[in-house]
């Protein structure tokens, strides 16, 4: 045993802080040309704490949360167990590399240590490479007492936007025991977790505090689920690292500490867009040290955003969240000072999912091994519904007609990117359309309507006419939005009971015409021959022929200059027809308007009298 020690400390040329957006790896290249068992190296973030763990008086070595590589794993070890690809071996001399996988951001020091009078001559050196990019070399010499630093970062991310109805909030969780559960407005939210290693979970029912650090003012002061993650509930004495919780032997051990867990929240199988989870009391504090959860993102397509959080509530482009590691706080209540509170925030998974995976690990030291949090989801909601209606169901063959659509949102919250979807069937040609927003493309039948805020609507007139007689069905359904519909499933097509509980779907509408086929003629007499200044009376009779019967008919007849009405003009209908009006127009009235529909074989007479002028330069 060796009673005096020389901390030989790196010579490292930075090449600048590494900047990375996802999980960072750091690999040694390490060359000893003489090595003893005594022999070692360190590599920690540079935070501190109060202890002066390896008795030097010098305190600036000591990592405050996440010790990566220690020397109080092993006297021979250069990292913690289960996070170098090669564990160190004793030799005369040796090259090696080791891997460490997924460090999180921090200011980084690398000590090479040796005990005095083995024979060890200095010359080793480590080569750092950061995601593969070689960074600098470190040379150790004895005497070199000098200390460089290197960077790591994930990039954080920069503020999302994205609302839910404070409605939509869960609020009362039951079934703690097992499996949680509440509603979040009409959606059910069922939380299920795994872990590995003696890692385990706890649920309680909480109270969110009530500082200013989410998204919701509603947030503050409401019930949540309390969320205990234990990675380690076996701790030590506190000495013995922990970077990040994994078990990788099955034993229970300070070496080999916990490991990870998997959460999922369920939305009762219905697929939601860009949920919201608002975070309480994240990270801790445990022998006199930080300690957090950290929490990704294991559903592929998902992405994580930052909506609000105090400043150590830390989110990355990586998709992981953490409270930062790097400073103690006595307190474990949440706090926008970063000194004297655990972390607070909301944020939001973009995609569409119909479960969402999210990975914890534990990051601390031994005894720091679980983070009580707390945590209120918020699942965006819009309930959508489609009307449809036509200005003539009992058309012609040929003639035109217009359906209006109206699709409105009845919120709670706004929605974007909606479509609906109105194919056109064959018996029905597509003439034009008119939407108050977006735009209709009759080939695919889809109307891009865009966004509706909470109680907006927005319509399309489509103008068709028939080209075949007979029954004809058009119908329409709302095929996209970002928001899930509490009361309707668009993706499951007109023909399906959306939630299969027999009520009505709004998100579609139909309606039909019945085209027909006519043979229309019109007769005109007059019971005078013209004679200025005299009388006379026009009969005019519309007749069809059938075979189907000829609806909402527009007979006008203009009477020439110096013909005037002497009276009403009247319409008499056969039997099954039907006029508009019987009688219309007045004395010195020019011309006669009526709409007249005519069954097959039937016919509609409009008499018609009038007078003449006397004035020969009236004709």
């Amino acid at each position: 045993m060796k009673n005096l020690i020389y901390k030989l400390v790196i010579l490292l040329t930075l090449l600048g802080a590494w900047v990375n957006a996802n999980a960072t790896t750091v690999e040694f290249q390490v060359n000893w040309p003489e090595w003893a068992q005594e022999n070692r190296i360190e590599f920690y973030n540079t935070a501190v704490d109060a202890a002066d763990r390896d008795g030097d008086g010098d305190t600036t070595e000591v990592i405050n949360s996440n010790l990566v590589t220690t020397r109080y794993g092993g006297q021979n070890a250069i990292c913690v167990p289960g996070f170098c690809s090669i564990p160190a071996v004793a030799n005369t001399s040796f090259s090696q590399n080791y891997t460490f996988n997924n460090v999180p951001s921090g200011n980084y020091r690398i000590v090479m240590y040796d005990s005095f009078g083995d024979g060890w001559n200095g010359g080793g050196s480590v080569t750092v490479l950061v995601n593969g990019t070689n960074i600098g070399t470190v040379a150790a010499n004895a005497a070199v007492t000098s200390t460089n630093v290197f960077a790591i970062s994930d990039t954080p991310t920069g503020l999302s936007t994205q609302t839910c109805s404070n409605t939509n909030l869960t609020n009362a969780w039951s079934n703690l025991g097992a499996s949680p559960q509440a509603t979040a407005g009409a959606i059910p939210v069922t939380i299920s977790t795994s872990a590995t290693g003696p890692a385990g979970w706890v649920f309680s029912t909480d109270t969110m505090n009530t500082i200013n650090a989410w998204s919701s003012t509603a947030v503050q002061g409401r019930q949540s689920l309390g969320v205990l993650f234990e990675w380690d509930p076996t701790p030590g004495d506190g000495a013995a690292p922990v970077y990040r919780a994994v078990n990788t032997d099955g034993a229970v051990n300070d070496n080999d500490p916990g490991g990870q867990g998997t959460m999922q929240i369920n939305f009762g199988g219905r697929t939601v867009n860009n949920a919201i989870v608002h975070l309480d009391r994240v990270g801790g504090v445990g022998a006199g040290v930080a300690n957090t959860s950290r929490w990704s993102v294991n559903t592929a397509g998902v992405n994580l955003g930052r909506l609000a959080g105090v400043g150590h509530f830390r989110t990355f482009t990586n998709n992981k969240l953490y409270r930062d590691m790097l400073v103690v706080s006595a307190n474990t209540e949440s706090s926008t000072d970063t000194a004297t509170g655990t972390a607070a925030g909301s944020v939001v998974y973009q995609g569409q999912y119909s479960t969402l995976s999210l990975g914890l690990d534990g990051i601390g030291l031994e005894g720091a091994g679980g983070d009580g949090m707390e945590m209120v989801v918020c699942v965006p909601q819009a309930d959508l519904s489609l009307t449809k209606t036509v200005d003539n169901n009992a058309p012609n063959v040929g003639e035109n007609v217009t359906f209006t659509l109206t699709v409105t949102n009845n919120g709670p919250d706004s929605t974007n990117n909606i479509q609906v979807r109105d194919i056109l069937p064959a018996e029905l040609d597509f003439v034009s359309s008119t939407a108050s927003q977006g735009s209709y493309a009759s080939g695919s039948g889809v109307w891009t309507v865009g966004t509706l805020a909470n109680g907006a609507s927005a319509t399309l007139d489509i103008v068709v006419s028939a080209n075949t007689a007979g029954v004809i069905t058009n119908e329409a359904e709302i095929i996209n939005a970002d928001r899930i519909d509490p009361d309707s499933e668009f993706r499951s097509g007109l023909t399906t009971d959306d939630l299969a509980d027999g009520i009505a779907d709004d998100d579609e509408a139909s309606v039909q015409i019945n085209a027909g086929v006519v043979d229309i003629s019109v007769t005109k007499n007059s019971s005078n021959d013209f004679i200025p200044g005299g009388s006379n009376t026009y009969t005019i009779v519309v007749s069809n022929a059938g075979p189907s019967e000829a609806v909402g008919l527009v007979v006008t007849d203009n009477l020439p200059s110096g013909v005037t009405l002497s009276g009403s003009w009247t319409c008499t209908p056969s039997a099954g027809s039907s006029c508009s009006s019987p009688s219309g127009g007045a004395v010195g009235g020019t011309s006669v308007s009526v709409t007249v529909s005519v069954v097959s074989g039937g016919q509609v007479t409009l008499s018609v009298p009038v007078v003449y002028s006397t004035d020969p330069t009236d004709y």
